[in-house]
């Protein structure tokens, strides 16, 4: 009854943004920004596969709520500091990437140190935001930690595997196609900056040693409820633009899935956590679409 009445309320579906998240990512295939094997091998198979049960399974563990991801607001206090936590989370996922790379043999082709320069800056700039940015309210519980950074590591390798499956001709040519190397670049850059610029709104919103949730204002805060989500998915695009696998797609997909049901969810706290929420918008991640 209480999804119901949200639904009156006019809220979007999640189908709506992951709709259009994937489409996104249709868009691209369609301009040939993706590389899919004339045949499909075992592997290439199994990638698909994986992807589908991922994004299966991330929607209904966060939008159904079956066995949701338990961190920040939508978890109790934990026994993990919480930066120790959230560094964790976000380092391991680098180690994994590194560590894969090194064991097919630390490929060094400009495709293959632009992609995992791009992995590895995504991930030290969230470390970053660890230490010097964010406020925490409460530390991490331990079962967070270990599956949040398995799910994050499980991406590293998918794609560190998709970048180096990628044909040979096609990781030494690829700069040929600047138009869509310098879109990849743009709307990674775009995303990173959004997500780091709503990062620091939210960081600020607390005066000096309090803990008190504050309704978000400011930036794209206006528009939708979670534009650091926006930013993210932005970024993982543009990544998969510029690492061109398919598989790497295949990273972003699930993530939209699950990025949109965490808005999802955060709007409803919003609304039960403030009796005086001041947005009546229901918007949730993409600007004027979910």
């Amino acid at each position: 009854n209480e999804y119901k009445s949200y639904l009156r309320m006019g809220d979007r579906s999640w189908i709506v943004g992951f709709t259009f998240g994937t489409l996104l990512a249709a868009l691209c295939y369609l301009n040939g920004w993706v590389w899919f094997p004339t045949e499909l091998n075992a592997q290439s198979l199994a990638l698909i596969v994986l992807g589908v049960i991922v994004t299966v399974f991330n929607y209904l563990n966060e939008y159904l709520l079956y066995f949701p991801l338990k961190y920040s607001k939508f978890a109790p206090d934990g026994g993990v500091p919480a930066r120790l936590g959230w560094f964790l989370m976000y380092f391991l996922p680098m180690v994994a990437y590194l560590l894969f790379w090194n064991y097919i043999g630390a490929p060094a082709s400009t495709y293959d140190i632009l992609v995992l320069s791009l992995y590895c800056c995504h991930f030290s700039k969230r470390c970053l935001e660890v230490i010097f940015l964010h406020k925490y309210s409460k530390d991490c519980l331990l079962e967070s930690v270990i599956e949040v950074a398995s799910f994050y590591c499980l991406g590293a390798v998918i794609s560190g595997y998709s970048a180096h499956t990628l044909p040979a001709e096609e990781r030494f040519t690829f700069l040929a196609d600047s138009v869509r190397v310098k879109v990849g670049l743009g709307v990674y850059t775009v995303g990173q900056l959004c997500n780091l610029w709503h990062h620091y709104i939210l960081a600020t919103l607390r005066t000096p040693g309090s803990f008190k949730y504050v309704v978000p204002s400011g930036g794209l805060f206006s528009f939708v409820i979670c534009p650091q989500y926006f930013g993210e998915l932005l970024s993982w695009l543009g990544f998969s633009i510029v690492g061109y696998s398919f598989g790497l797609y295949m990273c972003y997909i699930p993530m939209v899935a699950y990025l949109c049901a965490r808005a999802h969810h955060t709007y409803r706290w919003y609304q039960s956590k403030f009796d005086d929420y001041p947005y009546p918008y229901t918007l949730k991640l993409w600007p004027f679409v979910y």
